[in-house]
């Protein structure tokens, strides 16, 4: 019997990634589909066939996307979940126990995963990205996101609790794939910081990037994950100079700078 339980996704050009998860997620009791009006042709029909709740919209930041998603879903809980992760066979089992328990009364009124972050082929054990630990399982009508263009963050309103199992993380397979994320990330991060009022200097272009790169590679340990491990911290540095360097540019010339 399907659990109490919408899955939330969003999806633009991740066809191949879709069509591995979306058999994956038979144990859920309604899949909710949000797909990027810009993004791959045949999504939507590809979402539809295995069953999922298609919606389209024009993107305009990962938070509003997420949020049009909760307010389509119609279970009591929902799993967010991107269409590069992967739920482990112990994730499931959990979401089966928790949730068959939770019709007698569950405490909780959201759940942290672990999730584990895959990078060209290996996983990635520091950088800054070990134990991590997220909330993506809620009570639908206990959350909210935030209107964050990127990072978003699900707000709860009650106590979150751990839950077993991994979340396994595929967004790098290339560093071409990589590079264009980071791209759009520093852009989005840019557009944020100067719609709230933020300026930069010389001194960010200096010295935010090699302090972000020290900080993964030798405080957070990613010289222990090798060559890999160099390559995260650098594009990490990378993506942070794309961002105040267009926020130095926003800066310099204030009355050309497009809205926010």
């Amino acid at each position: 019997m399907a659990l109490p339980l919408s899955v939330l996704l969003l999806a633009r050009d991740e066809r191949e990634a879709l069509e591995r998860l979306l058999p994956a997620l038979a144990f859920a009791g309604e899949v909710v589909v949000v797909s990027d009006t810009r993004g791959e042709p045949g999504i939507k029909a590809l979402a539809a066939r295995h069953g999922a709740r298609v919606f389209e919209r024009p993107f305009d930041g990962f938070g509003p996307q997420r949020q049009f998603a909760l307010e389509h879903c119609t279970r009591p809980w929902v799993l967010w979940i991107d269409a590069d992760e992967w739920p482990d066979p112990r994730l499931i089992g959990a979401l089966t126990a928790r949730l068959d328990r939770a019709a007698g009364g569950e405490p909780a009124a959201g759940f942290r995963i672990a999730r584990h972050t895959w990078f060209l082929g290996r996983r990635i054990r520091f950088c800054g990205w070990q134990g991590e630990r997220i909330v993506r399982l809620f009570r639908r009508e206990r959350a909210r996101f935030d209107d964050a263009p990127v990072h978003e963050r699900v707000q709860i309103a009650g106590p979150i609790a751990d839950l077993p199992g991994v979340l396994e993380h595929h967004s790098y397979p290339t560093v071409a794939v990589c590079a264009a994320k980071l791209v759009r990330y520093a852009h989005a991060g840019a557009a944020r910081a100067w719609r709230e009022g933020r300026r930069a200097t010389v001194l960010d272009l200096a010295l935010r990037p090699p302090l972000r790169f020290a900080r993964q590679y030798l405080l957070q340990l990613g010289i222990l994950d090798g060559v890999h491990g160099l390559l995260v911290c650098a594009l990490a540095a990378t993506q942070v100079l794309l961002k105040y360097a267009e926020l130095w540019d926003r800066t310099r010339r204030p009355a050309e700078s497009p809205p926010a």
